[in-house]
């Protein structure tokens, strides 16, 4: 037949109409294939398409027996493999006029016998840079050349399998960006919660959990190594969580250093211990671009059905339980309880009525005296922020200050709170000093150091008076502005305390640090003394390495005699406690000061031992 241009215009307009349209491509390959045998006597026409493993896989044949997909489907291309395969291989053109007597389908004569056929002819598909995406082939029922006519037909119809092919690649690939995270080529939060919605809605949601994975410190990582390490490394995270997870599982990056599985399959205890696993992986260091790097990991989970059934509650108590953990000391796996979700209620009120009550006046400072042990005389008075709500009363201090380090708050009230101390300090003897405690927020900011210095200058008091106490979170930071905040504080003359030394990330290798030369006992360790070897050997280990440091050391939380006559006798410089009073308002302190004395040898009186107070 001889093919005109009108028709072959025509054909061209509706396939290019379908692909314009995104008919899939098996659509698009049937319509081309029906065409050609419309427009050719007696050819019998298939697509197939070639994976990057080199194997065949049928897209079209209309007129071929169904066993044809099913023959082909995975079949290796080579330089024997029939008309198609061996096309495909080439990348060249494949006529065989009469497959019984071809070698090339000397190994595949039972399929061309099954599907009557005696003649090909193959043509591959290829993009510009020689790549072959798939083959058009005509089959015919006896042996025969294809005509010139059926050529030119095959020429353009090729060229529009071409467009077809690339159309779907690239829908694809927009697919892919839409659906996977390109850093670990995990899917991402929207696959994620397509997945895990068609999981709660399947077989078996009884078994379903939500399970949060967010790395701890990750940022201390992309600070010190660099983004690209970062990456690196959440990329190798990406490859164990994927070797853990079953093929049920679903494993996704949410973004950051947030990772997700949602696993199937598993009973709630199962469950707990699939999230132990998870924290396993992180027990081995992982082996980044020639370095050994150990980090670690806070998981929070929600099950189905004890949690709940729909998606969006279970994500909710995935992250409140992931809160938990992190608040928990990190590098620990929560599941979800409704004790929790009471929890966030509660900070979540606290985090509203912060809002005004800084602006309202709800807060004020209180002061508790610091003894110079050995000559019983008041040295100093440390610092300490209460919160009055109109409606609950006393907020504890370990309730809302996390709260205002999240919100960002706490820059504001720290402030406020070292120009109170520096203000009472002015009215006080000259040789009394004060302590104020630093938010690890705050010395996140670059004016720290001259907001303090500011501070001193406004009430003319000497920088030696003041003295900044910081945790060890602080001191071990990586961020370099906090590290530039500490050496301007130095520099400056004021005195910097190591805060609650033997909590957190302790250790003994940290009193190396010039940049303080005090630190303070934690209270955990002092409530030992008297009753417990293991605690005081802790303190007498403490207080002899400072001191060979020529660093002082105060002991936090003295409540007894006893405590302070061990404390006196093993050398520590100064205490502060219960035994000698409880925190007191700026009012009271001068009378206080004047009450109890501070010249060698007084001690504290009886009538300012206090009982201790929740």
């Amino acid at each position: 037949m001889l093919v005109g241009p009108h028709s072959l215009l025509l054909m061209q307009n509706e396939i290019l109409e379908a692909i314009a349209l995104d008919r899939e491509l098996p659509a698009v390959a049937e319509m081309l294939c029906r065409q050609v045998e419309t427009l050719t006597e007696g050819a019998i026409c298939s697509i197939l398409a070639v994976d990057r493993e080199g194997l065949l896989h049928p897209l079209a044949a209309p007129s071929l027996p169904a066993g044809y997909a099913v023959a082909l489907n995975g079949f290796a291309i080579g330089p024997w493999a029939g008309s198609s395969g061996t096309a495909a291989f080439r990348g060249e053109d494949v006529v065989v006029v009469d497959i019984e007597t071809d070698p090339l389908w000397a190994d595949h004569q039972a399929i061309a016998r099954d599907f009557g056929v005696r003649a090909s002819w193959s043509t591959p598909v290829k993009t510009e840079d020689g790549r072959v995406l798939g083959t058009l082939s005509l089959y015919y029922r006896e042996a025969r050349a294809p005509s010139e006519a059926e050529r030119g037909l095959v020429a353009a119809c090729v060229n529009l399998c071409l467009i077809a092919f690339r159309h779907h690649e690239a829908q694809a690939h927009i697919e892919r960006l839409a659906y996977t995270d390109i850093l670990t080529n995990l899917p991402n939060r929207l696959a994620f919660e397509l997945r895990a919605s068609e999981m709660l809605e399947g077989d078996e949601p009884l078994t379903t959990a939500i399970h949060y994975i967010d790395l701890d410190d990750f940022k201390s990582v992309n600070d010190t190594l660099g983004h690209w390490f970062g990456d690196l490394l959440l990329a190798e995270v990406g490859r164990r969580l994927r070797q853990l997870a079953t093929t049920r599982d679903c494993v996704a990056r949410l973004g950051g250093d947030e990772f997700a599985v949602c696993a199937g399959g598993r009973d709630d205890a199962a469950q707990a211990g699939f999230a132990d696993d998870l924290l396993k992986l992180f027990a081995e260091p992982f082996a980044i671009a020639g370095r050994s790097l150990m980090i670690e990991a806070s998981i929070g989970t929600a099950i189905a059905p004890r949690n709940g059934l729909e998606l969006a509650q279970l994500l909710q108590q995935a992250d409140i339980a992931l809160y938990e953990a992190k608040s928990s000391g990190r590098h620990t796996a929560r599941v979800f309880s409704d004790e929790m979700a009471d929890g966030v209620r509660r900070r979540n009120t606290i985090k509203g009525d912060l809002a005004t009550a800084f602006a309202s006046g709800q807060f004020h400072v209180v002061y508790q005296p610091i003894v110079d042990l050995r000559a019983n005389r008041i040295v100093a008075f440390e610092t300490l922020l209460r919160w009055t709500h109109p409606e609950k009363g006393a907020v504890p201090p370990d309730l809302f200050v996390p709260i205002a380090e999240e919100t960002g708050l706490m820059r504001e009230i720290g402030l406020w709170v070292l120009h109170q101390a520096l203000a009472d300090l002015a009215t006080w003897p000259a040789d009394l000093m004060v302590a104020v405690n630093v938010s690890p927020l705050q010395l996140k900011y670059p004016s720290f150091a001259l907001d303090v210095a500011s501070a001193l200058a406004r009430v003319g008091l000497p920088p030696r008076r003041l003295t900044l106490e910081i945790t060890e979170t602080a001191l071990l930071d990586g961020d370099t502005t906090t590290q530039r905040s500490l050496g301007d504080l130095k520099t400056l003359g004021v005195g910097i305390a190591l805060d609650d030394f033997g909590t957190g990330y302790s250790s003994l290798s940290n009193l190396r640090d010039r940049r303080f030369g005090k630190m303070k006992i934690d209270k955990s360790f002092v409530d030992g003394i008297g009753r417990d070897t293991v605690c005081e050997a802790i303190v007498d280990g403490t207080i002899e390495f400072a001191r060979k440091l020529g660093k002082r050391v105060t002991a936090e939380g003295i409540e007894t005699e006893i405590q302070r006559a061990w404390l006196v006798a093993h050398g520590c410089d100064k205490g502060q406690g219960y035994l000698f009073s409880r925190p007191m308002t700026r009012e009271r302190v001068l009378p206080f000061v004047a009450t109890v004395g501070r010249g060698e040898g007084a001690a504290p009186s009886p009538d300012v031992l206090f009982r201790r107070i929740g």
